[in-house]
């Protein structure tokens, strides 16, 4: 049964004729005579066949018939093995950034192929809550954004508009989400058009205040996705209010010292607030990273985080590891997302995100759904609403 999703052309359909009614016979022409149609045209011609599959036609037709209506047709008739559309194959976008084969993790969520719905929308905006980014890097400065007051985001830890990045982390993870791709330099970032908010709280620490701040900050501007590459075990009733007071997807790293957070709570991502996915790390081969925080009831998904390479300091490039690079991943997902779909709750945003995981065997009991971010799974729906 053919599914509204799939991706056709219209006007025609594919037909696989019986051996025994070949093209041109007296078979083929009655079962012509039951439909109405413009055109045929004989594409391939079949000889011996062990699966009855015959002459291969191309049938054309208009007015108020649909694809549907004539596969059935076709399909129903004796003298047909098959009847399909003429489905719509995808080219697997792959951008023209020198080191994007040195990326593994993208072809692990299947980005090429997610690519070909959307490379993002440039309405959409991901607050990176870290150390800054490097405003000057040539594959970030043309996706940060811009406040009101023409800052790229706020400095909470010094309460000044300098969000410039030292140490290099929030520049990594800025990368992961949105380097500007197909721009033939460097990487290409998960969502190549994006906006990112320059959200600083600290330097090689991070203070709660500061996160606080923050986050109200990304309310007021209404920045619907933060990511937070960063964490501990305290248990902060406040902290957990204000997460559950945020209106959009607050993203976690579940955490580096390859703990059970189910046994050893790792907060924010431990706190029980709808719109918080928590992130372990896997390595090049789907599984879990050996340093990788898990927890088969609180860490949600899992997505790539050994040896990532992103953007750093200088203009230069760098690896990493940490589930501190794999948080950006499940972010920029949702920035394509919300660029195909930018209606969507939080709440949705996340529930389609942790549906469309890839199940992996060495992931069950480590993660909530036991998989990994899929790209293509979560963008295979029509969208709602495009940025063009």
């Amino acid at each position: 049964m053919l599914s509204h999703c799939e991706v056709f052309a219209g006007g025609k359909v594919v037909v696989a004729l019986h051996t025994a009614h070949p093209y041109g016979s007296a078979g083929y022409k009655s079962l012509l005579q039951g439909v109405a149609h413009t055109r045929v045209t004989h594409i391939f011609s079949s000889h011996a066949s062990e699966n009855e599959i015959g002459d291969i036609i191309v049938v054309f037709f208009e007015g108020n018939t649909t694809v549907y209506d004539m596969v059935a047709y076709f399909t129903a008739h004796p003298h047909v093995v098959y009847a399909e559309p003429c489905y719509a194959f995808a080219n697997h976008t792959v951008p023209n950034d020198p080191r994007f084969l040195a990326q593994w993790g993208l072809e692990n969520i299947h980005a090429p192929q997610a690519w070909e719905y959307t490379t993002g929308c440039t309405d959409v905006v991901v607050g990176i809550v870290d150390s800054g980014i490097d405003p000057a890097h040539p594959d970030i400065k043309e996706n940060l954004w811009r406040s009101p007051t023409g800052s790229y985001g706020w400095n909470f830890y010094s309460d000044t508009n300098n969000t410039d990045d030292i140490t290099a982390h929030g520049t990594h993870v800025a990368g992961i989400v949105g380097a500007l791709g197909n721009n033939a330099i460097g990487i290409a970032g998960v969502c190549w058009r994006v906006k990112l908010a320059a959200l600083k709280i600290g330097d090689a620490t991070f203070g709660m205040s500061a996160a606080i701040a923050a986050i109200a900050y990304a309310n007021e501007h209404r920045i619907p996705v933060l990511n937070n590459s960063w964490g501990g075990q305290y248990d902060s009733p406040i902290l957990k209010h204000v997460i559950s007071q945020y209106k959009g997807l607050f993203v976690v790293s579940a955490g580096n010292v390859g703990a059970d957070n189910d046994t050893t709570p790792d907060f924010p991502g431990n706190f029980d607030c709808e719109n918080i996915i928590s992130v372990a790390a896997t390595d090049a081969q789907n599984a879990l990273a050996q340093f990788s925080n898990y927890g088969a009831k609180n860490v949600d998904i899992a997505a790539p985080g050994v040896d990532i390479l992103s953007t750093a300091l200088h203009g230069e490039y760098n690896t990493r590891s940490g589930s501190s690079m794999s948080a950006p991943y499940v972010a920029g997902a949702a920035a394509l997302l919300l660029s195909r779909a930018p209606h969507l709750t939080a709440v949705q945003v996340k529930e389609a995100i942790l549906s469309a995981a890839t199940p992996q065997p060495q992931l069950a009991g480590k993660v909530v759904t036991g998989g990994v971010l899929n790209l293509r799974a979560m963008l295979a729906e029509p969208p709602f609403g495009q940025c063009i």
